[in-house]
């Protein structure tokens, strides 16, 4: 397994993979893929089995404290030295789910994120997935704010 962060060579398998993994209203499309990667292809990692794409983690850094609605199409917002590590989505292929690869990737995000300097990450999550997060030092900081695809999203952060 082979982590590393994303060109836009990597646009067609990652915009793939986030289609396969989230409902459409969750789900970025090709075009904000694009455009992230664009801003910020640093603040993707990914994980790769031989030629295949496995799982995936991307998202900006702010100076802002709440990960908002606002973040996932606005990559002005980003600010390469900033205090938070947003996480726009932890993405794992089917067949390699349950198998400890997003755990992996997740270590290395948080890893890569404590030595850049930045205070710590921020995301969120359904209710289902709190006790995974927690498992990392993520703190549950309540329901967010969010409305992204009409989902209830709980934010969870870790401050180094």
């Amino acid at each position: 397994m082979l982590i590393r962060h994303a060109t836009l060579d990597d646009l067609d398998a990652i915009a793939s993979l986030e289609t396969e993994c989230f409902p459409a209203a969750e789900a970025a499309s090709r075009e904000q893929i694009a455009t992230r990667l664009h801003a910020f292809a640093n603040h993707f990692w990914l994980l790769f089995d031989g030629e295949t794409l496995v799982s995936f983690i991307n998202g900006m850094v702010t100076d802002e404290p709440d990960l908002t609605d606002a973040m996932y199409a606005n990559t002005a917002m980003h600010r390469e030295q900033g205090a938070w590590q947003m996480i726009f989505g932890v993405v794992t292929s089917p067949a390699y789910q349950h198998q400890g690869y997003a755990s992996q990737l997740m270590r290395a995000v948080i890893d890569d994120t404590r030595a850049a300097g930045h205070r710590g990450l921020v995301l969120t999550c359904k209710e289902r997935l709190i006790g995974f997060y927690e498992r990392f030092g993520y703190r549950n900081e309540g329901v967010s704010a969010s409305t992204h695809g009409d989902v209830v999203w709980y934010q969870m952060r870790i401050t180094f």
